[in-house]
């Protein structure tokens, strides 16, 4: 699985460039490597990529989809973990981005409560950052404020 890691690795390096379309092409092929291999964790990892430079450029739907997809390969509800959490994030966005209100408040929220839970303060910060946008609020502002002043505080 070191050519599907390859790829992810690659995937982000060229979506800080801007190749958010040729990111996603290297994920949907680190996807379907790990899928041949059935190395569902590879997968999963390489669909939570997709998903974001899927949302990051702005196509919806299928950012939706993947996000989707991943996070039905297994139940972790007991579990938070930060693929999860990140998942969570994109499909909130996609949401939104579809016009979604109600349904992406409500995956950006569960985001950001997982992300408090499990102690990924980076995490908060972005889901609640989004769900500020989406809809500003006093107590996810306090929320935001605080898991922003736990991130710095551990720098």
């Amino acid at each position: 699985m070191a050519e599907a890691n390859a790829l992810i690795v690659l995937a982000m390096a060229q979506a800080s460039l801007g190749g958010l379309d040729t990111a996603a092409e290297s994920c949907e092929r680190a996807v379907e490597l790990a899928r041949t291999a059935g190395d569902r964790t590879m997968e999963r990892l390489a669909m939570q990529h997709l998903a974001r430079h899927q949302a990051d450029a702005g196509n919806w739907h299928q950012a939706l989809a993947t996000a989707t997809q991943a996070l039905a390969f297994d139940d972790r509800s007991d579990i938070a973990d930060i693929p999860h959490v990140l998942l969570l994030m994109v499909k909130g966005e996609a949401l939104l981005g579809l016009g979604d209100q109600a349904e992406g408040i409500k995956q950006l929220d569960l985001a950001a409560r997982e992300a408090e839970s499990c102690g990924y303060e980076d995490g908060a910060v972005r889901a609640l950052g989004a769900l500020l946008r989406a809809t500003p609020d006093a107590e996810v502002q306090a929320r935001h404020d605080a898991a922003l002043a736990r991130l710095t505080a551990r720098t």
